[in-house]
């Protein structure tokens, strides 16, 4: 390691004098110093507090005043000691170069939840693979706090309107998340028909007049009208007269592929105000994707059929499946990834991925015990070097994208007769063509209260 000598010949920064010291670039990744004002602890995900941000790589230092940080996530927030945190610049930076955002805000993410660190950074690959309109993009570093090393971050976009990121009127255009009731923030909108939280994130702060707010509400009581209605299926006053449809079948298709628990509660989804169609994505928020959850494994179960508590969305994508065309829509979409190489793209960037964070991740699992739990609700599969990790990641890529093919095939003949399934009741059962039998045979695969069942 190499010791970088620097003399700073700025500043009185709005926290504390920057001294002249030498700062340590500890692998080949950049390396970043926080020092807070007075050295205070980072101890709320609401309110910001001053920092200085010394950003160290190949050399050469460049040092930020006057900014702030404060902590970001939720149950990462709460339940992990390596935490994520969102930083705040005086003037706007291109953190990821000149084809990426020029903005104050990013995100520093800890990633202590996957073993791998690498699932969020792979995501933005594939939805770049999809064509989709934004990626949060990824750096790697090493970060010091307060001069403790807190091990490998990774420097991602924030999620909001702006220029290479969501691209909409800042002052009038839509930017909603649907959440839970463990991510709910203010202000929000509450659904009558469904019960599903949208978070409003645009407009802001005095932006958000009344009618503003009004108009967000009937949209999505409009939206999830159609999706419940008889006419559900009509691409012209169904649930498609809603959506943009390339964009949504993008992002649940990729939804699907990420095998992601938090997908149906963790969505964007934005539009201009005097647009009628909400486009969706990024796709967002991945450290249990991939498999990498206990909380019920994706290999067997679809995303819209996990039927977990405070997944509500999932309500709006039982119904879809029930229409003809969403079902061919996601399953054509598939096939074409699959057709110009999905899988083999990925497993490459997996690989490029494993060699881009070598050193660092390294330094970060002599910080952070590599094979012991971080979260209760985490994939409890637990190896003593990082390349098994790497190898579960493959693994699940090479096992679940085949899966998927099959399962959404399946829907194709079995999606619009879920209909008579919910109308006749929980108990019946269907063979892959929709047809109810009393009594299945002794082999065979059937279709019971939405779920899969295999005769043997």
């Amino acid at each position: 390691m190499r010791i970088i000598s620097i003399i700073i010949c700025l500043l009185t920064a709005a926290t504390a004098p920057v001294r002249s010291q030498q700062y340590q670039q500890l692998t080949d990744v950049p390396t970043i110093y926080i020092e807070t004002e007075n050295r205070k602890d980072i101890t709320s995900k609401e309110d910001y507090i001053l920092c200085i941000l010394a950003y160290v790589d190949k050399g050469e230092i460049t040092v930020f005043d006057s900014t702030q940080i404060r902590g970001r996530g939720n149950s990462t927030w709460w339940n992990s000691e390596k935490k994520s945190y969102r930083v705040k610049f005086a003037k706007k930076q291109r953190l990821l170069g000149n084809d990426f955002a020029n903005a104050k805000s990013w995100t520093l993410l800890a990633n202590h939840g996957d073993k791998t660190m690498i699932r969020n950074a792979l995501t933005y690959d594939l939805g770049k693979f999809m064509g989709m309109k934004f990626c949060p993009a990824a750096k790697f570093v090493d970060l010091y706090l307060n001069d403790s090393y807190r091990g490998t971050y990774q420097i991602s976009d924030q999620v909001q309107v702006h220029k290479k990121r969501v691209e909409v009127n800042e002052d009038n255009g839509w930017l909603l998340e649907v959440a839970n009731e463990n991510s709910r923030e203010d202000p929000y909108i509450t659904s009558s028909r469904y019960g599903i939280i949208y978070n409003i994130k645009n407009p802001d702060d005095e932006m958000l007049t009344v009618d503003k707010r009004i108009a967000i509400g009937q949209w999505i009581s409009a939206f999830e009208t159609a999706v419940s209605s008889a006419d559900f299926m009509d691409p012209n006053i169904g649930y498609r007269a809603y959506i943009d449809e390339e964009d949504f079948i993008n992002w649940y298709v990729g939804a699907e592929i990420t095998g992601n628990i938090d997908a149906l509660y963790s969505i964007y989804m934005y539009k201009e105000a005097d647009e009628k169609k909400m486009h969706f994505g990024p796709l967002w928020d991945l450290d249990l994707g991939y498999d990498n959850s206990s909380e019920r494994s994706l290999l067997t179960n679809m995303e819209a059929y996990l039927g977990l508590w405070n997944r509500p969305f999932e309500k709006i994508l039982q119904r879809m499946w029930q229409d003809p065309w969403f079902a061919k829509a996601c399953n054509d979409r598939l096939h074409e990834l699959v057709d110009n190489g999905l899988q083999q793209y990925l497993l490459h960037h997996i690989d490029s991925l494993r060699d881009a964070i070598y050193q660092t991740q390294g330094q970060n699992f002599r910080k952070w015990r590599i094979d012991q739990q971080v979260y209760d609700w985490e994939k409890h599969n637990y190896y003593n070097n990082y390349d098994s990790y790497i190898s579960d990641l493959k693994s699940f890529i090479a096992i679940h994208i085949p899966y998927l093919q099959q399962a959404f095939a399946e829907r194709l003949t079995t999606g619009v007769r879920n209909t008579r399934m919910e109308k006749r009741g929980d108990g019946d059962m269907y063979d892959l063509q929709g047809r109810r039998i009393a009594t299945p045979p002794r082999k065979g695969i059937y279709i019971q209260n939405h779920q899969k069942i295999i005769q043997k």
